[in-house]
């Protein structure tokens, strides 16, 4: 069998040569032959491919984007992770704050003016201990006073060590004023460290 010849002016696609190239080796050698052929052609391109240093460089760059790009994806990740438990974590405390506040519940029972001091007498009938007092506001007009020096007493007296009302105890603030005009109708307001805020009224 002679190789295959085309007639004139007919023209075939590469894959079509090589298959009649194929069936030419087969017939005049052997499969065996043509099968060794072959991979000794395919092998011949992967050496290259692998001793290519501009492949291997290729394979490389590659290699190297991949991980960067991983490692910025880890890193935004665990970014994003911290942001979030960090923002979970400052919303429970704050609406622990916040409900804490609302649960302070401070009676004014009386006020007293009596030489030169202000006595305010209070009571925590809340539903939270630990109600510690900050300032005290007195106004009337334009007048005004605020001060955070006084001492936290029980009603005979005697301070209160830790400086803070439980729920049902009673105490009293005294407030040096030697400003207060007699029969005189005063506003007054406690503010708490919590925050909240209670206000009454007053003659002087």
């Amino acid at each position: 069998m002679r190789k295959p010849s085309l007639p004139c002016g007919v023209h075939l696609t590469g894959t079509c040569l090589a298959y009649l190239d194929t069936e030419y080796l087969i017939y005049r050698f052997d499969v065996n032959y043509v099968y060794g052929k072959n991979m000794e052609t395919l092998t011949k391109r992967i050496s290259k491919v692998i001793f290519n240093k501009k492949a291997g460089s290729y394979v490389i760059s590659a290699v190297i984007l991949a991980a960067v790009s991983i490692a910025l994806g880890l890193g935004v990740l665990a970014w994003a992770q911290g942001r979030a438990s960090a923002y979970t974590q400052g919303y429970s405390e704050t609406m622990d704050a916040e409900t804490a506040k609302l649960r302070e519940r401070l009676a004014v029972e009386y006020v007293v003016y009596d030489d030169y001091e202000i006595r305010i007498y209070l009571l925590n009938w809340g539903t939270i201990d630990d109600v510690e007092i900050q300032s005290a506001h007195f106004s009337r007009g334009l007048w005004h006073l605020s001060t955070s020096a006084f001492t936290l007493k029980f009603f005979n007296g005697t301070p209160i060590l830790d400086q803070d009302l439980d729920i049902g105890e009673e105490g009293y603030i005294g407030v040096s004023c030697s400003d207060l005009v007699p029969s005189g109708y005063y506003y007054v307001r406690i503010v708490t460290v919590r925050g909240a805020v209670f206000d009454s009224t007053f003659v002087a």
